[in-house]
């Protein structure tokens, strides 16, 4: 049973730091906490179970086509209400967020409605045993994907030259600015990969879930939960924070009730706010990625 559940906790857990780590980059290369981040998970979900449907394309396919819908989403969201309101107020934008993240939910209510939609795996969900455990493949298969994303992004930031424009920008935009980065170019970037991971957050948590409007609302707060305890500063921290978040509640839910995941999560988040504010990495928010 704790396997069991350890194995699930890390799943979750993945979805969670995918969704962190999206609000991070784009709150720390555009300075926005982007709280559309939920729909952008409905919409890449939403739109591959569109053509999943359709005769002749083949899933794997579908989920990219979700994907890429939710980066394309977030490019135009930069260039609608981002970019007019970037040297607005902070609360500006913010709000800015929230109302694309409602017009996405309605324009989706206007487009599939309310029933909820399905689907499949992009692995074949069968349980086998570990150590004893029954665990999914599917389970096992989101974890991988979400550590190799996690590990990609951070491989991009850290090794590349694009990656080091973009902590440039994150740093300190006009001087970065002056040194010949393009940091309008970054800010781009910042929200196609963001929205692009909430969209293939989507993608590997609708076969777990039937596709709904509010599919990846919960799912936003908890990554946000995550955020803070790990530090708004580290976007390493907060993905480590995400699956220990993941593995904490999905324990407790077996030990306690499920009823008690959401007061773990959410409580732990409170506790950190009061207790150590900056998280558990220590990160200021001045700080590198």
């Amino acid at each position: 049973m704790i396997i069991q559940s350890l194995i699930s906790g890390l799943a979750i857990g993945g979805i969670y730091a995918l969704l962190a780590v999206a609000f991070l980059l784009t709150y720390r290369v555009a300075g926005v906490l982007n709280f559309a981040q939920a729909q952008f998970v409905m919409l890449g979900a939403f739109v591959a179970a569109t053509f999943a449907g359709m005769s002749g394309i083949p899933l794997l396919a579908a989920a990219l086509l979700g994907i890429g819908a939710a980066a394309l989403a977030g490019v135009l969201m930069e260039r609608v209400t981002y970019r007019p309101l970037r040297n607005k107020s902070h609360a500006s934008m913010i709000i800015s967020t929230v109302a694309v993240g409602i017009v996405l939910e309605q324009a989706a209510h206007l487009i599939w409605g309310p029933e909820p939609r399905t689907l499949g795996s992009l692995v074949p969900n069968i349980s086998i045993e570990i150590l004893g455990a029954r665990v999914s493949t599917l389970s096992l298969f989101l974890i991988v994907v979400s550590v190799l994303l996690i590990i990609g992004l951070n491989l991009l930031l850290t090794k590349t030259r694009l990656g080091r424009q973009m902590q440039a920008t994150a740093i300190d935009a006009n001087t970065a600015q002056l040194m010949g980065v393009r940091t309008g170019a970054m800010v781009v970037i910042a929200f196609i990969i963001a929205t692009g991971l909430s969209g293939a957050a989507g993608v590997l948590v609708a076969p777990m879930f039937s596709v709904t409007l509010s599919v990846g609302f919960l799912l936003a707060l908890k990554a946000f939960a995550a955020c803070v305890i790990g530090g708004f500063g580290n976007l390493t921290g907060a993905a480590i924070a995400a699956f220990g978040l993941g593995i904490v509640e999905n324990l407790a839910g077996s030990l306690i009730g499920s009823d008690s995941k959401d007061l773990i999560a959410f409580g732990l988040m409170i506790v950190f706010l009061f207790v150590r504010p900056q998280g558990i990495f220590g990160s200021k928010v001045g700080e590198k990625l």
